[in-house]
């Protein structure tokens, strides 16, 4: 049950991310909501889950360093 939850969670991170139009913001909580499922995902085996959203987070940082530069 708390395994579900987490997805939940996770999802509504992802989801709250398209109400915002901060750029900054937007890839803040896109990246928690990924983190989330990499948590997610190592609960419940799931290795395309986890490569996918590590993936994700590599991103999200890599431009909110760039956003963090200007």
């Amino acid at each position: 049950m708390l395994v579900e939850i987490l997805g939940i969670v996770a999802s509504l991170f992802v989801i709250s991310a398209f109400l915002f139009k901060n750029v900054k913001i937007i890839r803040m909580l896109d990246a928690v909501g990924a983190l989330l499922y990499v948590i997610y995902g190592i609960l419940i085996h799931s290795y395309a889950n986890i490569l996918l959203n590590t993936v994700l987070i590599a991103v999200q940082i890599y431009h909110l360093h760039k956003l963090n530069k200007k």
